[in-house]
């Protein structure tokens, strides 16, 4: 009989320690009216002077994970997560104030369905440390705009070329094509290849004349002499 009494005693004085440790009670953010407002997120700890919390103290904030099996019937245990570190900005009574120093890694920590300090998070004394630096305080920034674009100038050169008599004027005009495309091989094959088939191609129509002209030249004066004999016979002709 009294080792049952000595078991319940234990067991309600660890319930009322578990009872007492500080948790984050609420969360509470300021409201910007500019853009350069800070801002500041304070978390309320209930936390008296048994608790140790002193200003500057960086402690760590846990959240309770309950774990059950797939079919969510059977409870299978609980386990304490850490998500972040807290530094003590206040201490009052019965509350302590605080605001977030970091959030720590899930690398090597069990994962949170929600990320962040928020409400219902136990604190954690185990492992802290006084941190007096000032804090810096976050602050909106407005979206800065994008530089605009410095304007580029793009001076585009053009050499024209004029035909030489007697040559086809798309020939003649193919050389600074295949010049400006000289970088490229498959653009310099095409152009060779187009360049051959102008070449191959026929000549112009003033071309073809004068071609037909020159190669026809020696005709014309062979014909003037036949009807110059042809004039001559029919005049002895005529004086016989």
């Amino acid at each position: 009989m009294m080792k049952m009494f000595v078991f319940i005693l234990a067991l309600g004085f660890s319930y009322s320690a578990r009872a007492a440790d500080p948790t984050v009670v609420d969360v509470r953010r300021n409201i910007t009216l500019s853009e350069d407002d800070a801002v500041y997120k304070d978390f309320y700890i209930n936390a008296d002077a048994s608790a140790g919390l002193k200003k500057n103290l960086v402690v760590t904030a846990v959240r309770k994970i309950n774990i059950r099996d797939a079919s969510g019937a059977s409870a299978v245990g609980e386990i304490f997560v850490p998500v972040g570190q807290l530094k003590i900005i206040a201490v009052y009574d019965k509350v302590a104030v605080a605001r977030e120093y970091a959030l720590l890694s899930r690398d090597e920590l069990p994962m949170l369905e929600q990320t962040g300090i928020m409400t219902g998070d136990r604190i954690e004394v185990k492992g802290s440390f006084i941190d007096n630096s000032k804090p810096k305080p976050k602050r909106k920034v407005a979206e800065e705009t994008a530089p605009a674009g410095t304007a580029t100038a793009v001076v585009v050169s053009t050499t024209v070329i004029s035909p030489t008599p007697g040559t086809n004027p798309a020939t003649a005009t193919a050389a600074p094509t295949s010049t400006a495309s000289a970088g490229n091989p498959v653009e310099t094959a095409k152009l060779k290849v187009d360049s051959a088939l102008k070449t191959t191609s026929p000549a112009s129509p003033a071309a073809a004349v004068a071609a037909s002209s020159a190669s026809a030249g020696p005709a014309p004066t062979a014909t003037a002499d036949s009807l110059e004999k042809t004039q001559v016979s029919g005049n002895n002709t005529l004086h016989e």
